[in-house]
């Protein structure tokens, strides 16, 4: 056209018209948001790309359902992360000297493995939440995701689990209509001396299309 000339092309109306608005899921998580910053959290924003000894070793994890980049320029970006808690984490590590409590989360995709797609892989919105206080403890975490799902508008219970990320016994996974839609819990002692972090967290994870 440029080549040509745009003078010698004559305009044409559009055949088709068409109304643009936000999916189910934007709204969706749009209204995720604004709870989670009800309950004092504050917003953060990551890369969906990291490194193998954030997503899998400081986490105390697999690497068996993790997607890595093939022939990345860093080993930096040399995973798609299966998690958003890394990521919280990784912002934790260097907030020491941030007042105390810190309460932070993230909406965002997670992609992972799943031999039962046919592209072979999933990704998903997800929530990830962190909270870092000397008080922090499974029964608070518990509290916070009771409300959240409160004003989702959903019925759950919870069931045992046993994610390396988590201290056993103090952790628990959050089932909604059957399936399991997230974990919650006190995170670990070891994930936490990998990342560096001097207090004790609590952290959890939804999967927001499933609870859609």
């Amino acid at each position: 056209m440029i080549g040509c000339g745009v003078k010698d092309f004559a305009p044409q109306k559009p055949n088709a018209f068409t109304i643009g608005k936000l999916s189910d899921l934007t709204v969706y998580s749009r209204k995720t948001k604004e709870i989670m910053v009800g309950l004092n959290y504050q917003e953060m924003i990551f890369n969906y790309l990291g490194s193998k000894k954030d997503y899998i070793e400081r986490m105390n994890v697999s690497a068996d359902n993790a997607i890595e980049v093939a022939n990345p320029m860093s080993e930096n970006y040399q995973f798609v992360r299966p998690s958003i808690i890394p990521s919280l984490l990784r912002a934790e590590a260097q907030s020491a000297n941030a007042i105390f409590p810190h309460k932070i989360f993230e909406i965002g995709k997670v992609a992972y493995i799943c031999p039962e797609e046919n592209t072979g892989t999933r990704t998903r919105q997800a929530l990830g939440f962190v909270t870092a206080a000397s008080n922090a403890n499974f029964n608070s975490a518990a509290s916070e995701v009771s409300s959240l799902l409160y004003y989702l508008d959903h019925e759950y219970k919870v069931v045992e689990t046993s994610d390396p990320r988590f201290i056993p016994g103090r952790q628990a996974g959050i089932m909604v209509n059957g399936k399991q839609v997230g974990i919650f819990g006190e995170l670990h002692p070891q994930v936490l001396e990998n990342w560096s972090i001097q207090v004790p967290c609590i952290a959890g994870e939804l999967d927001l299309e499933e609870l859609m």
